[in-house]
């Protein structure tokens, strides 16, 4: 049994932001670093701003032992999370498309633990507390080849808009 768990609610979030370090670089492609700083700075590319300015929108999928086996970080309003435009290569790519599908969210599940569903209770509980607040939409940008294309399909992002090798996947939820 998978439990949901906001970053906010959780008693140790030192624990639980290492459980995302470790998820985080198991699921990445990138693997070689030059330096320990170098590897730092990736990390807080993807992660630093969820973690410092929506902390409330970080998920984390716990196994019944109180293991992290996946998170999601969220941002409710993509377009005014200026940071993130400075911080992510290629944010305002798809910014024409922020009022339709304002929130948008990584999802990374522990190897060994995909194929579970436990990456869509994620995405699912995410959208389920946007549309909670009268978010319109929600989105992903991922790679036009990605494995996870079709994942995100079958979780009703039906939306698709290509620029270069870029994908943006939103999902209406009002």
């Amino acid at each position: 049994m998978i439990r949901l768990a906001r970053l906010t609610d959780l008693p140790d979030r030192a624990a639980a932001l290492a459980a995302l370090e470790e998820i985080f670089f198991l699921s990445t492609t990138r693997t070689d670093f030059a330096s320990a700083g170098d590897r730092a700075a990736f990390l807080r590319t993807w992660t630093g701003w969820y973690t410092q300015e929506a902390p409330q929108d970080i998920l984390f999928a716990l196994a019944e032992d109180g293991v992290v086996v996946g998170y999601l970080t969220g941002c409710r309003d993509s377009a005014g999370a200026a940071e993130l435009a400075r911080t992510i290569p290629k944010y305002e790519v798809f910014a024409d498309l922020f009022a339709a599908y304002p929130a948008h969210f990584h999802v990374n599940v522990r190897p060994g633990w995909r194929d579970r569903g436990i990456g869509r209770l994620l995405v699912d509980g995410f959208a389920d507390d946007c549309r909670a607040a009268g978010i319109p939409g929600v989105h992903l940008v991922t790679a036009v080849f990605a494995r996870n294309v079709e994942f995100y399909r079958r979780a009703g992002f039906t939306d698709a808009h290509q620029r270069g090798p870029l994908l943006f996947l939103g999902r209406r939820l009002c």
